[in-house]
């Protein structure tokens, strides 16, 4: 019998009904993915065609795909952006005939930022994408079918508006914004927490009222990072939470406005009884830490894949025992694919949600380099994702890059490689952000040592250039062998996880690789640095290429010499 009350439960039997219905529209459309795509583009450009870039391109005469991908060439960012800056003047009908709601901005760890528009299709497509993975774990995990309660690991306050009054954000500060009140039946977190500008008082305030729930049946974060944040917090800080819960009292050190207090602590009573139980699953370390806190936890979401495996790997023990979903592939510019299995970070294609286009990997770097639709792709082959959407991005480079690893129906099933930006290319052997953390975790290997962040940066300033690669080991380890022993073994896996790399290095056209330990704590400051900058503090990635001054002085300022 669920503890929830009835109108919960309810709610939870209508979202679970809701989900189905959505994971059927999606199975069906997956088994005409060509005629559906197509559909899609007719749908955007009828939709568009008295936009200001609708006028401009002659949407209302473009017939087929064949018409469309004439008239438009594939394009980056920058030509969108005197549209943008109309748009955040307040223009409405510039790239999209649906009103534009709010600013994306996007985290920037490979160029300078973007803005996007959201609209409120698109958050539809992105909801829709959700509730298909939703319909997918419960059909994988039974116990994700009993009503209960959910932890949310979100937080970021839309503090900015554009020259025209949208409010500006990251995607997930977007998403808790326009969450609506049917948040609260199915969310432990009170809405202050979500509002928290201080990630770590935000996680705080999550696990407070997620800790007293002692039936909590799900755990989601945006990336991998934000699950390994809460565990590390928990770890840290257990003893004061543990306090708290047992006296039903709030931290005094948690910068609070006074109404947020006093509202917040209205929420509270005390309970020694969970606080004792709480304190004893975590005197037992971290070994199936989650299951002991909440034994009814059903499954546990966050994006897994390409370099969040860094901080999945260190999720495992804590883990043990509850189903990880790698979440949905969505981005700002929009949904992508959805997760068909638990463990797997392999997504489906949504289609219908965009139109889709896929330039070949080997054309990458063409003046105008082809593309392939979706029934096209080879299994095995990489491509770089090519978007039109409903909210104005046509023929938009996403900069994603993905492998084509097998079909649902019709659809393609992609595994998430890199971004462009991140490809380390200074003398053009483009080794790519997946080879880099292939070698990297290759080297360490050789002394039984294991990553818990890096980054690269590459180093002009020597003669010829070289990589240097700034990793924070797990659990504080320390080499015990000669750097220079590392070196070698960075240089040989870089070899062997891109022949082009060897054959530049063959040349001496690329000095060698270097490997630089630095301390605890050194990737959290670099990301407080980017949340800083107004990164979303959920949202924000570790770069894995610096090049960046101020965070390239940071690392070099950080490194563990001997």
């Amino acid at each position: 019998m669920s503890s929830l009350p009835w109108i919960p439960r309810l709610f939870s039997h209508f979202m679970q009904a809701a989900s189905h219905r959505g994971k059927q529209r999606f199975i069906e459309q997956t088994r005409h993915t060509a005629r559906v795509n197509a559909d899609t583009l007719r749908a955007i450009l009828h939709h568009n065609r008295d936009t200001d870039f609708g006028r401009r391109h002659g949407f209302a005469s473009l017939r087929t795909v064949e018409d469309y991908q004439r008239a438009l060439p594939v394009s980056t960012y920058e030509p969108f952006r005197p549209y943008m800056e109309r748009i955040a003047r307040g223009e409405q009908n510039v790239l999209t005939a649906d009103r534009v709601e709010y600013l994306g901005i996007t985290s920037g760890t490979t160029g300078q930022r973007k803005l996007l528009p959201v609209t409120l299709p698109q958050m539809g497509n992105i909801r829709r994408t959700i509730m298909i993975g939703r319909a997918v774990v419960a059909e994988k995990v039974p116990a994700a079918r009993r009503p209960a309660r959910g932890m949310v690991l979100m937080n970021a306050v839309l503090r900015e508006r554009s020259e025209g009054g949208l409010l500006t954000g990251a995607l997930t500060a977007i998403s808790t914004h326009s969450m609506g009140r049917s948040a609260a039946l199915s969310i432990t977190s009170p809405p202050e927490a979500f509002r928290m500008r201080k990630h770590a008082d935000a996680l705080y305030l999550h696990l407070l009222f997620g800790l007293r729930e002692r039936h909590l049946g799900s755990l989601m974060a945006p990336f991998a990072s934000g699950l390994l944040d809460m565990v590390h917090l928990l770890e840290r800080r257990g003893s004061g939470l543990v306090d708290d819960i047992a006296r039903g009292v709030l931290r005094p050190e948690l910068e609070l406005e006074p109404e947020q207090r006093r509202h917040l602590q209205s929420l509270l009573r005390p309970d020694p009884e969970r606080a004792r139980e709480i304190s004893q699953a975590l005197e037992q370390g971290p070994h199936g830490l989650l299951r002991r806190l909440w034994p009814g936890l059903a499954q546990v979401s966050a994006i897994t894949g390409a370099s969040f495996s860094l901080y999945t790997r260190q999720l495992v023990p804590y883990l043990e025992g509850v189903p990880l979903y790698p979440s949905s592939y969505v981005s700002t510019e929009g949904a992508l694919g959805v997760a068909l299995e638990l463990e797997q970070a392999v997504y489906c294609l949504v289609v219908g949600a965009a139109f889709f286009e896929f330039i070949p990997e080997r054309e990458l770097d063409a003046e105008a380099p082809p593309t392939l639709l979706p029934e096209q792709l080879v299994e095995g082959e990489a491509y770089e994702v090519v978007l039109t959407t409903q909210a104005g991005l046509y023929r938009y480079r996403l900069g994603d890059v993905v492998r084509i690893v097998g079909r649902y129906h019709q659809a393609p099933l992609m595994e998430f490689l890199y971004r462009r930006g991140a490809l380390l290319n200074l003398m053009g052997e483009k080794t790519s952000e997946h080879a880099a953390r292939l070698a990297l975790e290759q080297a360490l290997a050789t002394e039984g040592l294991l990553p818990a962040d890096y980054s690269v940066v590459e180093e002009t300033e020597t003669l010829p250039g070289r990589y240097a690669f700034s990793v924070e080991l797990q659990d504080g380890a320390r080499p015990q062998g000669e750097p220079e022993r590392l070196n070698r073994a960075l240089e040989e896996a870089l070899c062997q996880t891109n022949p082009f790399y060897e054959v530049i290095r063959r040349s001496e056209r690329l000095g060698p690789a270097q490997l630089h330990r630095v301390e605890p704590g050194t990737f959290q400051a670099l990301r407080e640095v980017l949340v800083r900058r107004g990164a979303s503090p959920t949202q924000v990635k570790v770069p894995r290429v610096v090049r960046d001054a101020e965070l390239r002085g940071l690392l070099r300022q950080r490194r563990v010499t001997g």
